[in-house]
């Protein structure tokens, strides 16, 4: 289906940048780039793993350099085009044996549309906890494979016309992940990919982890630092150690080291002009 036959609310998605640039992604993949700001990037998304997939496609279609309103008619929220198929090779799920989209991608895609709503974001700012909706609509349409996901408005500032706070890296790192924990652990482990170095307190790793309150640090260590440093370390193109700082005999902070396991070198230098 061509993109001048797709509405938004019964306008035609073709006055949307990335429409035009979709069909070149979807030749080479998964490709592209998430970029968000840093306070952003160090906070609590709150999201699953379907959830969390399809904001990374939604962020995918933005260029970080431009204004919103290049995204959007006069009155009217950013909102981009999530497509099934889209999120069946971020998910790393096989096509059917006809060779279509699989079942399971559009079942996450609506899952995930379901409760976007609901969703916020949480960062701490000073003495003050921010709390920040990530959508202002999300409408997944069945019949057509595809969602309508409109940021709110204060989402935009944290992925428009970013200047230096800001967090950039490869949504191919993110491909076929199958915890939120490592998604989550890849988003802070980028705030520092220019010296592959991260520090964290425990209180903070919890918060931008999403960590349930009822976790020990037993659990935190077991679910949220071991199992995701193991599957990103399988499937993210970086390796990851890390070691805690203990005061007495119980943790205090975290660090992570880590370096891209292949040239990453003209990757980042093709990144920053994406």
């Amino acid at each position: 289906m061509s993109s001048s036959a797709v509405t938004l609310a019964g306008q035609p998605l073709s006055y949307l940048p990335h429409e035009a640039e979709e069909a070149d992604r979807l030749a080479q993949g998964i490709g592209g780039n998430v970029t968000m700001s840093r306070a952003l990037a160090e906070s609590a998304h709150g999201l699953t793993l379907n959830e969390s997939r399809v904001m990374m496609l939604a962020m995918r279609c933005i260029n970080p350099r431009h204004s919103p309103y290049q995204y959007a008619k006069a009155n009217e929220s950013v909102k981009v085009k999530v497509t099934a198929a889209q999120f069946g090779e971020m998910a790393a799920l096989d096509n059917d044996e006809n060779g279509y989209t699989n079942r399971a991608a559009y079942e996450g895609l609506k899952s995930a549309c379901d409760k976007l709503y609901e969703r916020s974001a949480t960062w701490k700012d000073g003495k003050k906890l921010v709390k920040m909706r990530w959508v202002y609509k999300a409408v997944y349409h069945p019949n057509e494979a595809w969602a309508e996901i409109s940021f709110s408005p204060d989402m935009t500032p944290h992925l428009f016309m970013l200047n230096e706070r800001f967090v950039r890296y490869r949504l191919e790192f993110a491909r076929g992940l199958r915890s939120i924990y490592s998604s989550n652990l890849l988003r802070l482990l980028m705030t520092q990919k220019d010296n592959g170095f991260k520090t964290i307190k425990l209180e903070d790793f919890r918060l931008a982890m999403d960590v349930p309150a009822s976790y020990r640090y037993a659990d935190i260590k077991r679910y949220c630092i071991v199992a995701p440093v193991k599957e990103l370390n399988e499937k993210a193109d970086i390796q990851i150690e890390w070691e805690e700082t203990k005061k007495s005999r119980a943790v205090t902070s975290l660090q992570f080291h880590f370096k891209f396991v292949k040239s990453e070198g003209t990757r980042q230098a093709q990144l920053d002009l994406g």
